[in-house]
């Protein structure tokens, strides 16, 4: 290399270099969350705050990370009747977001050669059945991962009212799946459903000779560093579990003594505090990876946030353990959480690098749906998008109405009872057919149609039983439980009331009652006299 070359390369091409540099580095150094409006989180706590006062919303989290860290943590409201502050430390009850980590915990096991993705069930649990014995030999540990096995829905949710905290509990649940017929053949169709991840942390004990809970600890809470995320609801509350608020006709209510579901503490019954939400959500946006801490390969990572197949009715697609769905023209991977007394929504969003999370104590599926929706309007303010204005949903506020009002008529179907008791037991006129449908069949016709939408048509409407009602919105489960009940009986009563009545009503006017013989009710109008010939 000759001089007049080397002066070249110093007047051009090392200039340049430095530039890019500074460059560099001033990129490096701008605000972290640069890409994220708005950059004043103040205006984020602000209309927290004001909706959660809106929403009767006793206590609150939210984290929100980018790139590698926390850059906003802040905590809202109470965390049990005596105003105890909550704290970004404070657990909450995260729900179904425990998903996602039940879903991590596999595809480690993946990595590690113990588990295959596409390898059938029974090859990891040999007792595992469904009603079909030929379905039962072909559902994999994908398409638990991707709610495609065909387990249905309510079976999922009505295990949410069992309280059974046996180390066996898990695999009672995973058990009682040898009766459950599918709704679709494996492979073929989403459903989401519970007992698929139920199965998926028995799959989990199976493999390691761990408890569930062990393994998680181990594996995902230590390495990232999440010193108040448990799996224990007695360890939570001794590490000042935020109490979850039950909504008793609108009024949130204080309900220390909420069940915790050890049976499917895989599909959702973990508890985390907002910072170690954060610590999470991390790793996950940094492919696998919190502070130099890899828990899963970035291959697995991204196999995980996949969208696999979509869900029914929807632009949006189920992955493993979390959704991915489209916020206007921003593609963010999601996925939420419910259980009594409380909920969590967490959001990551790969285009901006950063992710939100959120959790609340209290939930409630009729009253105050709008509990739901704060954390997407968290994130659509970040993405500097128009927040949807919040609704209740009309269709579920009705129901709510009808149910309240079912007590009231009751108290009408009883005073017009007795209304008829009287006009029948003075009346010296035989009855005709509408008076006798009237008073006999159409109490007990309407009153089984009452005892059938409350105990059965309500609680299918959730995917539930009644018992699972009572635990998610208690108000409407016991007003239905106890007034479905209580139509049955009425019914049978004023069915027999008026019978009773009608007889002696037949046997005083000196008409023939046919209800010994075989013309029927119909015949009781026709007078008939005692000793007339026809």
């Amino acid at each position: 290399m000759n001089q007049r070359e080397t002066t070249w390369l110093r007047k051009i091409i090392f200039p340049t270099i430095v530039i890019l540099n500074v460059v560099s580095s001033v990129a490096r150094v701008q605000p972290a969350f640069a890409q994220v409006a708005p950059a004043n989180f103040d205006s984020v706590d602000t209309d927290v705050s004001a909706k959660m006062e809106e929403l009767g919303i006793p206590g609150a989290a939210l984290v929100i990370v980018q790139d590698d860290q926390i850059v906003h943590l802040k905590a809202f409201g109470v965390a049990d009747g005596s105003g105890r502050p909550v704290t970004p430390q404070t657990p909450f009850f995260t729900g179904s977001t425990g998903k996602s980590v039940t879903a991590l915990a596999i595809m480690q096991l993946v990595e590690a050669g113990k588990i295959e993705l596409d390898t059938p069930v029974k090859t990891y649990l040999p007792w595992f059945r469904v009603a079909d014995a030929n379905a039962s030999e072909v559902i994999t540990v994908r398409q638990l991962l991707n709610m495609t096995s065909g387990i249905p829905q309510a079976v999922g949710r009505t295990q949410l009212a069992n309280t059974d905290l046996s180390d066996s509990a898990i695999e009672k649940n995973v058990r009682a799946l040898a009766d459950i017929k599918l709704i679709a053949p494996p492979g073929e169709r989403y459903e989401y459903s519970n007992s698929n991840y139920v199965t998926l942390g028995m799959i989990i004990q199976a493999v390691t000779g761990q408890s569930y809970e062990t393994y998680i600890q181990e594996h995902i809470f230590t390495p990232l560093d999440m010193q108040n995320s448990f799996a224990s609801k007695t360890e939570a509350e001794q590490n000042g579990l935020a109490v979850g608020y039950q909504k008793w006709f609108g009024i949130p209510v204080a309900s220390p003594n909420l069940p915790f579901t050890r049976g499917s503490l895989p599909a959702g019954d973990l508890n985390m505090s907002a910072e170690d939400f954060g610590h999470y959500l991390i790793a996950q946006l940094n492919h696998g990876s919190y502070q130099g801490v890899s828990v899963l390969s970035p291959a697995g990572i991204a196999k995980l946030h996949n969208p696999d197949i979509q869900m029914p009715g929807l632009t949006d697609y189920y992955a493993m353990g979390w959704e991915v769905q489209h916020f206007q023209d921003v593609e963010v991977i999601r996925h939420n959480g419910e259980v009594p007394g409380y909920s969590a929504d967490m959001f990551l969003v790969p285009q901006k690098n950063f992710a939100v999370a959120m959790m609340m104590n209290t939930y409630s599926p009729m009253l105050g749906i709008r509990v739901s929706r704060l954390p997407s309007s968290v994130l659509r303010m970040l993405l500097g998008q128009s927040v949807i204005p919040g609704f209740e949903f009309l269709h579920m506020q009705i129901l709510y109405a009808l149910v309240m009002v079912i007590p009231f008529l009751h108290i009408i179907g009883v005073f017009a009872t007795f209304r008829s008791i009287r006009f029948w037991r003075g009346n010296s006129q035989p009855p005709t057919q509408m008076q006798i449908g009237r008073d006999v069949a159409l109490p007990l016709i309407w009153n089984a149609v009452i005892a059938y939408v409350l105990l059965v048509t309500l609680p299918s409407t959730f995917g539930a039983d009644i018992p699972t009602v009572i635990l998610f919105q208690p108000d409407v489960g016991w007003v239905a439980a106890i007034s479905g009940i209580f139509a049955i009986l009425l019914g049978v009563i004023i069915t027999c009331i008026g019978i009773s009545i009608l007889r002696k009503t037949v046997k005083r006017t000196g008409i023939v009652s046919t209800f010994s013989t075989p013309h029927g009710v119909g015949n009781i109008g026709k007078s008939e006299k005692k000793g007339e010939k026809k």
